[in-house]
């Protein structure tokens, strides 16, 4: 695998890079979700939905993984959180320290997306502390976008984006529970400044 690319300080600092944070999402992996965009990519995807994420430079809003487990605890409705991006396993070492932290606190689960494939996290060249947020995660979907393998309108691929990624069940009693699955759904949230926010996966409806 080539070297991983060197982001801007802020893992020195401490700090977590987040594009852009949700709140009750209902559409990317099981339960009611915190959904966290990870700001910093370089897989490059063709026709990736959040191009707008790949810049490792950008900086969003830098964040202390207490702080942000912090607020992922402060809702009550939340049953985990979900890394989306972005690429996590960028900022692997922060986010393992939230998503321990919300286990810890309330027995909170982990839903991660990369674009890293699971042989290349568990392999001779993975990010750093990939092996520590891996100990985190609950369910992993794993694998690039590839835009000629898209899934059809109607959300064929459990919560992916195209069928080649994979679903890594890592931890059993999280599958076990997770038996009830309707159909993938997109979601619009509205934030206070007036962005507008898409995400989601290709569905017959809309929360």
């Amino acid at each position: 695998m080539a070297d991983h690319p060197k982001v801007t300080g802020y893992n020195e600092l401490g700090k977590l890079n987040i594009h852009a944070y949700l709140e009750e999402s209902k559409v990317n992996g099981p339960g009611i979700r915190a959904l966290v965009f990870t700001q910093g990519c370089h897989h490059g995807c063709k026709n990736c939905q959040n191009p707008e994420t790949w810049d490792l430079g950008k900086i969003g809003e830098l964040i202390s993984p207490d702080d942000l487990a912090k607020k992922i605890l402060s809702n009550n409705n939340h049953e985990g959180v979900t890394y989306s991006g972005g690429e996590p396993f960028l900022q692997a070492k922060g986010l393992a320290e939230v998503s321990k932290i919300i286990r810890e606190e309330k027995g909170l689960t982990t839903v991660c997306y990369s674009g890293y494939m699971y042989e290349e996290l568990t392999g001779k060249n993975p990010p750093p502390c990939a092996d520590f947020l891996l100990e985190q995660i609950d369910l992993l979907i794993d694998g690039r976008y590839v835009d000629s393998l898209k899934t059809n309108e109607f959300g064929a691929g459990l919560y992916r984006g195209s069928s080649n990624q994979k679903l890594w069940w890592l931890k059993p009693d999280f599958a076990k529970a997770q038996k009830n699955f309707d159909a993938n759904k997109c979601e619009i949230h509205i934030k206070p400044n007036g962005e507008i926010i898409f995400t989601g996966f290709g569905g017959p409806t809309f929360n």
